[in-house]
């Protein structure tokens, strides 16, 4: 085997220190044929010409990186990123700090082999991912009460996934037969790309000014993909229960479509972005999935602010929404409902300038705060028009800014609660400068809760002299089990822990970082 045997050790490390996966029959295939190529000279040969790329896909292959199957269609998309964004990522995959231990792991692996069969420890290392070890030194399962548990099957925790699919199916939550009456007021959903609460304690903005204002802040609420097209199409069919990601890019049911449903109570929906919405094809998602068919806003009258990480133009939140505000004050219309989307967040994003390489990641607590003053200071323009507005602030997913060992900093591919777990907040225009009393939801919750709270608002407005409390719309609020989607995976909790499982990965027990 020769050197290859530190290949597949150091392999056996990161497996067992939860870095990467290990798939055991085809890292033994590849080990056997290393071992047996040594007995043919021919097989010598073709094995300095094969092996090197076979090793290299092979760590790609049990890495956490996204699978191949799901990059291959999406060169398009990742041919887009700027230069600078190529050697951002790069960066972040490569550290001096990984080099070295790799280096200092060689020269141990060295100076051993001088007087041990490294292969045969390699071999022994491979077989040992066969048992048990790793389970019991891995998290502990529990139950809903919080006690240890033994580990569920996958069956049990498959058929967990399909009854929690199977019940969602049936619960919806708008009243379409109602029609909105008593003061009139907007519905203004601002949506926001890259923020999750771990990313916000992570900066230390979680107690920021504008969180003050929101009448209600959901402290569990899972925006179920980490991704923004699946999230901002599962937020666009809030009214009904969470679907199933392959469903996602099927025609919508009818009755599922916030928009549609605020529409037919009565207000004229609008959209607007802060950006082209060509990435992706973000836009054509939001049309096509989430039925979103209006005239975009056009934000080309707004003030540039960041160059985006494909080297598109991204307009400043604050100029954006208030161009469309001051638009908005001229139509004769009663009620208006805006969808918001705004990628000012997104990993990648640089100063217009470009005058030095700046890292992303460093940039994002600034940006943030940036983010979050501009919509304080929207509100505030907004409240003194005298109008009556309901502002719900939700995020896509978060950014993943906490370095974890299960990804590198920035990669949404596993849908994990530090990532999908969002801050959810809801405030009302106009009910004076008295400080307001925020109420905290924090059981679970996800999109149908948003649905069912702007329904509970249009049949009976939030704004007049008899409006219900704040705290009587949240009588019978929906609650939702997590389970979190992407393309390729899904973590889902069971008892008080979470498990992961994936198109090459049975279920299994998943450790959230802290």
């Amino acid at each position: 085997m020769g050197r290859w045997s530190f290949y597949f050790i150091v392999k056996i490390i990161l497996f067992y220190t939860g870095y990467i996966n290990f798939h055991f029959f085809v890292n033994a295939a590849f080990a056997i044929w290393l071992i047996f190529s040594n007995a043919n000279p021919l097989l010598m040969r073709i094995r300095k010409w094969i092996s090197i790329p076979i090793g290299i896909v092979l760590f790609y292959f049990d890495s956490q990186l996204p699978p191949l199957r799901n990059v291959i269609p999406k060169i398009g998309q990742l041919l887009d990123f700027s230069f600078q964004y190529y050697i951002e990522l790069l960066t972040r995959i490569i550290s001096w700090e990984a080099t070295a231990l790799l280096v200092a792991l060689y020269i141990a692996y060295y100076l051993l082999s001088k007087k041990l069969r490294m292969a045969t420890i390699a071999i022994i290392a491979i077989l040992s991912t066969l048992l048990p070890i790793r389970a019991t030194l891995g998290p502990l399962a529990y139950d809903a009460e919080g006690q240890v548990i033994g580990l569920p099957s996958d069956n049990e925790l498959t058929e967990s996934l399909d009854s929690f699919f199977a019940e969602e199916s049936l619960r919806t939550g708008f009243n379409r037969s109602q029609k909105a009456s008593g003061q009139a007021y907007d519905i203004l959903i601002i949506n926001v790309c890259s923020l999750a609460w771990d990313d916000l304690k992570y900066i230390n903005e979680e107690n920021n000014p504008l969180f003050k204002r929101f009448h209600y802040l959901f402290t569990s609420f899972n925006s179920a993909s980490s991704y923004s097209g699946p999230s901002i199409i599962r937020l666009l069919r809030a009214s009904r229960g969470q679907q199933d990601q392959r469903d996602l890019y099927k025609p919508p049911i009818e009755d599922a479509l916030l928009f549609n449903n605020l529409s037919k109570a009565g207000f004229q929906t609008q959209l607007a972005l802060n950006h082209d919405g060509k990435y992706g094809d973000l836009l054509k998602e939001i049309r096509n999935e989430g039925g979103m068919t209006v005239p975009l806003f056009d934000n080309k009258q707004a003030t540039p602010y960041l160059r985006g990480f494909d080297g598109s133009q991204v307009y400043d939140d604050y100029s954006v929404l208030s161009n469309w505000w001051d638009a908005r004050m001229k139509l004769p219309n009663e009620r208006v409902a805006l969808f918001y989307n705004t990628i000012t967040l997104h990993d990648g994003n640089r100063a217009l300038d470009g005058a030095r390489l700046e890292n992303s990641v460093e940039t994002y607590s600034r940006r943030t705060r940036k983010l979050l003053e501009d919509l304080d200071r929207f509100y505030s323009k907004v409240n003194s028009s005298g109008r009556q507005v309901v502002i719900v602030f939700i995020p896509e997913h978060g950014a993943a800014i906490r370095r974890n060992k299960n990804e590198i900093v920035g990669m949404r591919e596993i849908p994990s609660p530090n990532v999908t777990n969002i801050p959810v907040g809801i405030m009302f225009t106009g009910k004076g400068d008295a400080p307001v009393k925020t109420n905290i939801i924090e059981k679970p919750t996800s999109y149908l809760a948003t649905s069912d709270l702007l329904s509970k608002f249009v049949g009976k407005s939030p704004f007049g002299a008899t409006a219900p409390s704040p705290e009587a719309y949240l009588k019978n609020i929906p609650s939702t089990r997590f389970v979190a989607e992407n393309e390729d995976s899904v973590i889902m909790k069971f008892g008080a822990s979470y498990y992961f499982r994936s198109n090459d990965i049975n279920w299994n027990l998943f450790e959230t970082s802290n």
